[in-house]
């Protein structure tokens, strides 16, 4: 929408991707990603992934692992440099019935390419419970 902020248009943006995510569509999480994208998650002997096609590669590896859920975004926080804009927030999962089951801290980095805000960098790690 051109009216919006940058920061809201990232906010919608990921919205979307998690949107996708919490329906257990893991690879329509990456559609927003840029050719260059790169990603870390918070398993130990996970190496970081380059690129546009190891990140389709993870992705799709995960594909039936994530249950379809409820999610909420806790104190998301844009900060937006020219036309990069940064994402950092909690990731609260809960299933149908509205028990939370996971939590995870992201952060996510956003750059405007033709118009639209594609992710460059994703960084994740789970929250362990006691852990704000």
């Amino acid at each position: 929408m051109e009216h919006e902020s940058p920061e809201e248009a990232i906010l919608a943006q990921a919205r979307k991707d998690f949107d996708r995510w919490s329906d257990g569509d893991t690879e329509g999480y990456g559609q927003s990603a840029a050719d260059d994208v790169t990603y870390f998650h918070n398993v130990p002997a996970h190496p970081r992934v380059d690129g546009i096609q190891a990140f389709r590669e993870y992705l799709a590896a995960l594909r039936g692992q994530i249950p379809p859920h409820k999610y909420e975004m806790v104190d998301p926080k844009v900060q937006v440099y020219g036309g990069v804009g940064i994402l950092t927030l909690q990731y609260h999962a809960f299933s149908p019935e509205g028990d939370l089951f996971a939590r995870a801290r992201g952060t996510c980095v956003y750059r405007k390419t033709n118009g639209a805000w594609q992710m460059v960098h994703a960084h994740w790690s789970g929250l362990e419970d006691g852990n704000p």
